[in-house]
């Protein structure tokens, strides 16, 4: 087990959550086992510790153990995420490679939407297309969260002008039916719909998808997630 600040990282994660809220998280997280309902501002803190004060030997740790040795927490998966998006990467593809081996322990859709890509801004600038590529090698996992990991990916950095009409149809070709997917691919569409109300979108016709489903479920869930997060122009400064 990682010790960090001569603490087992469980210890750490059980301090944080004697101020946390674990009744009200646990109820947002139907099924998931080991939530402790540590609040994200300090899971986010202790996440950039470790990232500056020892992140080769955190990742080393929790990449190396195996899974039936793990942390029991939800928590210490959300911190794994936490920590890759305040590293500052050197190599695009270790960086990417280190992403890869934490997706497959995401179990919740908080674990998954608390990650952010790292340097985002250089990284995006420098290898857009590799960070593009690994989103869509994700999107036909049969793993449900992984699913969710690519579609949020793909919400959160590429749609803007040049890529709005390649993830509209990536969202289109979405397969999974798992209710997480599901509820990522609507979440998505309706942030397209937000920032290019004017763009062609494959759902907002009656043909069937690429994979052979009509788009009537995420059209309908689409619809009603546009009108939760107002567009840029409208919100407040």
């Amino acid at each position: 087990m990682y010790t960090f600040e001569s603490l087992l990282l469980d210890r750490h994660l059980l301090h944080l959550a004697e101020g946390g809220n674990a009744e009200f998280t646990r109820r947002l997280h139907p099924g998931v086992e080991g939530v402790l309902g540590i609040r994200m501002a300090d899971l986010r803190n202790l996440a950039r510790r470790i990232a500056r004060q020892d992140a080769a030997a955190y990742l080393q740790a929790v990449e190396n153990t195996p899974e039936a040795e793990q942390s029991p927490y939800m928590e210490a998966r959300t911190l794994h995420g936490l920590v890759l998006g305040y590293i500052k990467p050197t190599s695009v593809d270790d960086y990417l490679a280190h992403v890869a081996r934490w997706v497959p322990r995401i179990n919740s859709w908080s674990v998954c939407d608390a990650f952010q890509l790292a340097d985002a801004r250089r990284l995006l600038a420098e290898h857009n297309d590799r960070i593009w590529d690994f989103a869509g090698e994700r999107l036909d996992s049969e793993h449900e969260y992984t699913v969710r990991f690519a579609v949020v990916l793909l919400m959160l950095y590429f749609i803007e002008a040049n890529h709005i009409t390649a993830v509209l149809t990536r969202l289109c070709a979405v397969h999974h039916e798992g209710y997480y997917v599901r509820m990522a691919v609507a979440w998505a569409v309706a942030e397209c719909y937000i920032r290019f109300p004017s763009t062609p979108c494959p759902f907002s016709s009656s043909i069937a998808c690429p994979c052979g489903r009509t788009t009537r479920p995420y059209r309908k869930s689409a619809s009603r997630s546009a009108p939760m997060r107002p567009s840029k122009s409208n919100s407040k400064p």
